[in-house]
């Protein structure tokens, strides 16, 4: 069996929190910024699904991004 670095772990763990934190963060700024852009009533509802396709986007990104780096670091 193999076993991975302990310190490719750790970062993992930290790299997936702080791309969560970043993720909300950047998700919470797409809706401001579709809010203010944004003038009709209909429009204004699909707030929750701007703001969970901008999560989603940036999360799964960061993910993609640290699948890439593990692979290639080990």
């Amino acid at each position: 069996m193999n076993f991975p670095n302990p310190w490719i772990t750790i970062f993992t763990f930290v790299a997936i929190f702080f791309s969560g934190f970043f993720s909300f963060i950047f998700s919470r700024k797409t809706v401001d910024f579709y809010l203010n852009n944004v003038e009709t009533k209909f429009l204004k509802t699909l707030e929750p699904i701007i703001g969970t396709i901008g999560f989603v986007s940036s999360f799964g990104l960061s993910l993609i991004i640290l699948y890439y780096f593990i692979v290639f670091v080990s």
